[in-house]
């Protein structure tokens, strides 16, 4: 993604331009001649930062440093201009959103969320071992006659293992349903636009990492 850098040559502010989007940012006549309308270009990919500049009469500095292009980052001092105008990176905030660590929340969330099914299913899975053994001593009595103790023994073993279910059923009625609401109120808190912080849906970040911007306040996304 490209965003453009320059002087608004009417009120001269701080024009940042996304696409067809266009923001103006800080008070008129804040920023200085010495900014070109058109001064400098940050491409922002997967890889990181890069800032070049758009015209050789134009002077763009990072940390202090004159450069034509150069990687940054968001702790990078960024000057324009013969007067140092500093770029606010909040103005870059204004026009476009880092989504990229949303995509660790997704994840987190997915784990977490799958986790919780696997137990449930698990546990049910093993409240039909009960059965089973029940199953088992029956066929046992049969077979023998009643003759050995192994039905017996095999109809102890499930009641005791019933009885241990039971309570376990019981705590996982209210612990399960708590753990996924509780899930689920941390996951829309998290999973928002920087920008507007309205939740973004449950829709995997590989699905929302394919729009271009937030559905609600339209802020360009920065993948």
């Amino acid at each position: 993604m490209d965003i453009i850098i320059g002087r608004d040559a009417i009120t001269s502010q701080l024009n940042i331009t996304v696409g067809e989007k266009e923001v103006l940012w800080g008070p008129k006549n804040g920023v200085p001649p010495t900014v070109g309308v058109r001064h400098c270009k940050l491409t922002v990919t997967g890889k990181g930062i890069r800032i070049d500049n758009l015209d050789i009469n134009n002077h763009t500095f990072v940390n202090g440093k004159e450069v034509e292009s150069k990687g940054v980052t968001r702790q990078d001092r960024i000057e324009l201009g013969a007067k140092r105008y500093q770029l606010d990176w909040t103005a870059i905030d204004a026009i476009a959103a880092d989504i990229r660590p949303l995509e660790q929340v997704w994840n987190n969330y997915e784990h977490q969320r799958i986790k919780l099914q696997i137990s449930e299913r698990r546990f049910n899975t093993l409240r039909s071992a009960t059965g089973l053994i029940i199953m088992i001593a029956i066929a046992l009595s049969i077979i023998t006659g009643r003759q050995g103790m192994w039905y017996i023994v095999l109809y102890a073993v499930a009641i005791l293992i019933s009885l241990g279910l039971f309570v376990k059923a019981w705590k996982n009625a209210a612990s399960i349903p708590q753990k996924t609401q509780q899930l689920s109120q941390q996951f829309q808190r998290d999973y928002v636009c920087p920008h507007c912080k309205r939740f973004l849906g449950n829709q995997s970040f590989h699905i929302l990492s394919q729009n271009d911007n937030c559905p609600y306040c339209k802020t360009q996304f920065i993948l």
